[in-house]
């Protein structure tokens, strides 16, 4: 048989264009090596990616697209060199100290570990199991209690969230007198009667939650509107547990579900892919709480022992309760809108340096007084009320007297932070400070009682009691701002620490920030 010859795949470049043979060693052939000649090879064609290779390539890609995704997410603030200016520790505006919120930067600067805020998520996320039980699909309960949990859900929760169609009490005693079978529909009553019972007896448990559980899978499946205030009052009864990581969570599954059904009714093209509700801000219309459930008060006396399903018929809201309703709705609105772009009275230089801008600051304060201006009379606060009232809708209108401070102490806290950046204040510069000191002193009492009274924003309210008095603390104890440091501030921070977070014994996080708050206080002599 006669023997191949084998063929070099390829020859230097030297010895190809003398056109001499080459055995194609490398790094130097021999002919070249003998005649003294430099010796090149051209690069060897690349072989074809395996099927292996293609794979992994397409997940590294995957994975960039989730880098990408993730991207705005905050990073933890980076040590400064040694002579740098300090803005260059800022990172993004997100993250920047400017900003009066709980990100690693602001924690920083208050004196806590750069991780405090993701600490206190980790808190509340190690008990996301906690006393979850197999929910039982049939139990008995009272007329007496579901009637009751019905009146402490009116009375207590549903101001804040009028979303329940007309003729909903009806359909609640229907569905909890019959076999509870999974559907959004018999979820939404027993979210209603679980959170009723909530506000009725905190420490008293509940079937109703683990109950509205079995109908969950029924709830993500559907796209309907119906799944979506499931979806809030999830969010809703985890708000009044004290729970804000589940809250979270159900409200995030609700936005993609609102976005998904605005793309079907409205065409707009959206990207679902996101979850910023504010992006359909212009395409939700202004809520009419004349048509809007309205639980019926009783007639005779304070007792609902006498009412029967049968007496009980929803009815259209009265023109006063209508009224009262539509007008903290769209107080609310409006608030939630101004207190989304507050803290933005700060301006960059062209060399990226972060800085204070007073004249954004005012104009903000501009628009928050004319919103307190356009205040209907049966919804408007006093600035500086005698004492906070306890009637339902006072209740109501101090929660957007906390909200006007708490939007105050946002716009003006970039003027308290440049001062301690730059360890000196100009005279304009202290009174905008001083504008931030006014604002906690009046907030302090108002945020104090409803963050008692008002049971679907306890922990929000909590953790922002936290952060302003750190904040406050903070301007107590910098130099250049003693002048703005009077003695209601003096007198304020003393009656902080004798704040009773009543009822946060089922939520880690607070408990952490109660303590921590405490311990500073006491340092700083103000227990």
């Amino acid at each position: 048989m006669a023997k191949t010859r084998k063929r070099l795949t390829l020859a230097c470049d030297t010895c190809r264009s003398r056109r001499v043979k080459c055995d194609g060693q490398r790094p130097c052939c021999a002919p070249c090596h003998t005649r003294g000649l430099d010796c090149f090879y051209q690069q060897l064609p690349a072989s074809p990616a395996t099927k292996v290779e293609t794979e992994l390539a397409n997940v590294n890609l995957r994975l960039d697209y989730l880098t990408m995704l993730l991207s705005k997410q905050s990073k933890p603030l980076t040590e400064p060199q040694q002579g740098a200016s300090s803005n260059s520790a800022l990172g993004s505006h997100v993250d920047s100290p400017f900003r009066l919120l709980a990100t690693d930067s602001i924690m920083h600067v208050l004196g806590l570990d750069d991780h405090f805020a993701r600490g206190l998520v980790q808190l509340e996320r190690a008990n996301l199991l906690l006393g979850t039980a197999t929910p039982p699909r049939i139990f008995f309960s009272s007329h007496q209690q579901v009637t009751d949990a019905l009146a402490a859900f009116s009375e207590r929760v549903h101001s804040y969230y009028p979303i329940l169609p007309l003729g909903f009490s009806e359909t609640y005693f229907s569905i909890l007198s019959g076999p509870l079978c999974p559907s959004c529909h018999t979820c939404l009553a027993l979210l209603v009667a679980a959170i009723g019972c909530v506000a009725h007896e905190p420490a008293a448990a509940s079937p109703y939650f683990e109950a509205a559980l079995a109908s969950l899978p029924a709830v993500l499946a559907e796209c309907t509107l119906t799944s979506i205030q499931c979806l809030i009052f999830l969010s809703i009864y985890y708000c009044c547990q004290l729970k804000p990581c589940q809250a979270h969570d159900h409200c995030l599954i609700a936005s993609f579900k609102i976005q998904n059904l605005f793309k079907s009714e409205l065409s707009v093209q959206l990207d679902v892919a996101k979850s910023d509700i504010w992006d359909l801000d212009d395409y939700i219309p202004l809520p009419n709480c004349r048509h809007t459930w309205q639980f019926p008060p009783p007639q005779t006396s304070t007792s609902l022992a006498g009412v029967s399903p049968a007496s009980i018929h929803s009815t259209d809201s009265t023109s006063t309760t209508a009224d009262q309703a539509q007008s903290f709705f769209l107080a609310e609105i409006a608030m939630r809108r101004m207190l989304h772009r507050c803290n933005g009275a700060v301006s960059r230089a062209p060399d990226g340096r972060l800085s204070y801008a007073p004249g954004i600051a005012l104009e903000l304060e501009r628009q928050l007084e004319e919103w307190y201006g356009y205040l209907p009379a049966n919804i408007q606060f006093a600035k500086e009320p005698s004492q906070p009232c306890n009637d339902r809708y006072g209740s109501l209108s101090n929660f957007l007297n906390v909200q006007y401070y708490c939007c105050k102490l946002s716009t003006y806290w970039p003027a308290v932070y440049q001062a301690i950046q730059d360890g000196a204040a100009t005279a304009h510069l202290l009174e905008h400070c001083q504008r931030f000191v006014d604002s906690y002193v009046q907030l302090l009492p108002r945020i104090s009682y409803a963050a008692d009274d008002c049971l679907v924003y306890k922990w929000t309210l909590s953790v922002s009691f936290f952060t302003i008095t750190m904040a406050a603390l903070k301007v107590a104890d910098t130099p250049c701002l003693s002048g703005v440091s009077d003695g209601q501030l003096v007198q304020s921070l003393s009656s902080a620490a004798t704040v009773a977070w009543r009822g946060t014994e089922g939520s880690p996080s607070l408990q952490n920030l109660q303590n921590t708050l405490r311990s500073r206080l006491e340092a700083a002599n103000y227990y």
